[in-house]
Parts: C-alpha cells; sequence; structure tokens
C-alpha cells in the first residue's frame, strides 16, 4: 500500500479557513466531501501536504435560498439537499431532479457538493453543466476580499481554474428564470448511477408558444477537456419555431459543426457525437413539453 501522508487543517470559521489559505497557498487543497480528491490522493495523481477540511464550515456554506430575483447556493450544498431543495418542485428547474436521479449513488449524494463539483474542474461535472445553463456566477473570496465570476469563464484545462490558489468557491448564484421557460438534463452510460456518464449534456430555455426566445445548451465538453456550452446551436435555434424538423437540424448538422469529440479507452469519438446529437434532441423535446409546448 502507498504511503499517503499529509496533514488536515480544521477551520473554525470562514475567515480562519481565508486566513489558512493565505499562508499555505499552493501547498494545500481544500477538501470538501472529499468524493473527487480522495480518490486522486490515493491514486498519486496529486500529492499535497496540507489539505483543508471544509466541512464545518457547512453552517456557513450550505444553503439554497431564492432572494431578490436570484437563486443563491452554498458551495458546500449536497445533491442529496438539492433533491429535497424547492428546486426539484419548481417545474422550471425540473433540470435540479434530472440531474439529482443520475448523479453517483445514493450515499456519494449525500457527500458531493456543489462547490466541490465545479472546483473538481472536470469534464463530467454534472452540476457545472446543468448550471452552465443558467449562466451562472460563483463567488470566489480570500482574505483580500471575494469577487463575482462567470461560471462559464472559470475553466481554464482539466483540472485547472481561473483563480488564485487562495480562493475558495463559496456560492454559486443564478437569475430566476421565466414562468415559460425551463430546463433538462440527460446522461448516458452504461448502467444508471454509475459515477460518471459517456456524455452529459443541459439544455434551458424560454419558449413563447413555441418559439424560442432564449436557449442555453451545455455539455460534457465541445472539444475542450472542460464542460461548455453550445454557442451556434444556441444561435441556430433562437427565434425559430422547435418544431420536429428544426430540433433535427440543430442536432444533426449545426452541433457536429462546432463540437469535437475524442476517441478513448470508453468509447470512440464517433459515438459519444452520436450520443450528443440524440440526448440534445430529447433534452429538447423534454422543456417543451414541460413549457407547455407539447
Amino acid at each position: 500500500m502507498k504511503d499517503i501522508r499529509f496533514d488536515v487543517f480544521v477551520p473554525s470559521s470562514l475567515d480562519d479557513a481565508l486566513q489558512f489559505m493565505a499562508k499555505e497557498g499552493a501547498e494545500a487543497l481544500p477538501m470538501a466531501g472529499g468524493t473527487d480528491l480522495i480518490v486522486l490522493i490515493r491514486n498519486g495523481i496529486v500529492k499535497p501536504k496540507k489539505v483543508l477540511d471544509l466541512w464545518p464550515l457547512r453552517e456557513e456554506l450550505a444553503f439554497i435560498k431564492r432572494e431578490d430575483g436570484w437563486i443563491r447556493i452554498g458551495a458546500l450544498t449536497t445533491i442529496e439537499e438539492i433533491s429535497n431543495s424547492f428546486l426539484v418542485k419548481d417545474p422550471r428547474y425540473a433540470g435540479f431532479l434530472d440531474m439529482c436521479k443520475q448523479f453517483a449513488t445514493p450515499y456519494l449524494r449525500t457527500i458531493a457538493t456543489v462547490g466541490g463539483n465545479i472546483g473538481a474542474a472536470h469534464p463530467l461535472s454534472d452540476v457545472t453543466i446543468l448550471l452552465l445553463t443558467l449562466d451562472c456566477e460563483v463567488k470566489l473570496m480570500s482574505v483580500n476580499g471575494e469577487r463575482w465570476v462567470k461560471l462559464e469563464g472559470l475553466f481554464l484545462d482539466k483540472r485547472k481554474l481561473a483563480k488564485d490558489p487562495s480562493e475558495l468557491i463559496t456560492e454559486v448564484r443564478f437569475r430566476e428564470i421565466p414562468q415559460n421557460a425551463s430546463t433538462a438534463f440527460l446522461k448516458f452510460d452504461r448502467r444508471w448511477g454509475h459515477a460518471m456518464g459517456y456524455i452529459v449534456v443541459a439544455a434551458c430555455a424560454q419558449l413563447e408558444g413555441d418559439i424560442v426566445e432564449e436557449v442555453r445548451i451545455a455539455f460534457d465538453s465541445m472539444g475542450r477537456p472542460f464542460p461548455e456550452r453550445a454557442k451556434k446551436t444556441e444561435e441556430f435555434l433562437k427565434g425559430k419555431r422547435l418544431s420536429g424538423d428544426i430540433i433535427r437540424d440543430a442536432c444533426s448538422k449545426v452541433l457536429p459543426k462546432e463540437m469535437k469529440r475524442i476517441s478513448d479507452y470508453r468509447a470512440s469519438a464517433e459515438y459519444r457525437l452520436d450520443l450528443s446529437k440524440v440526448l440534445l434532441k430529447r433534452a429538447l423535446l423534454k422543456i417543451k413539453s414541460r413549457v407547455g409546448g407539447g
């Protein structure tokens, strides 16, 4: 067995945690539920000298609130807590219910967190992919203050975020979407409840009748090793009637022109692209049904 040793710092408050990260910087890694980081440490992929245990800060950073036209979610909110929140009962946010049902296993849902899912900076990060369709913002905090950044601009590469090592993800927020809008989330893998999927897609669309007023679509990857939006496909759909023919053209003609899939030991690029088309079609049809367009 590998000799894995590191020090763990248990903060008494958020300020205590920020002071620790300011002092240790890149020498320390923050850990919430540990569903991703512990695996990386065990496999020798990362070798931290120190780990900041964020779990004691759940009283401050685990919440889901509706406030002044925003939905605010604390970074230490678990997937299980989302599944028991008002979000999954609102037809507009049905994508959260989709996501929670397909997220890993029941046990992992009790410890996997929103902030951890974003901080992992992995292509197959379910929460991140759904939040991209809601034009989400992320709150970063350090001893120097706080700042809000677009989730979309946070990713630089696989496992790499555009933030200082001393900054902690503490909250996410997004504007409430209109009543004539809804969301959908789909994931495909060999078996239900697997930790990751071959393909993950999420979408959010606002319809006036059956005309697409606004739409955002996100996949686990569009070509780069992190979740991204399918912006050319979004532009194609805007202003058009969400008919079978338009959905078919968006999936079979437009999406393949902007998406570049990879082949690996799990699946070929061709297979992944074909699945992407199928899942996007299903996501759009699901939203149309949820909004009431048939």
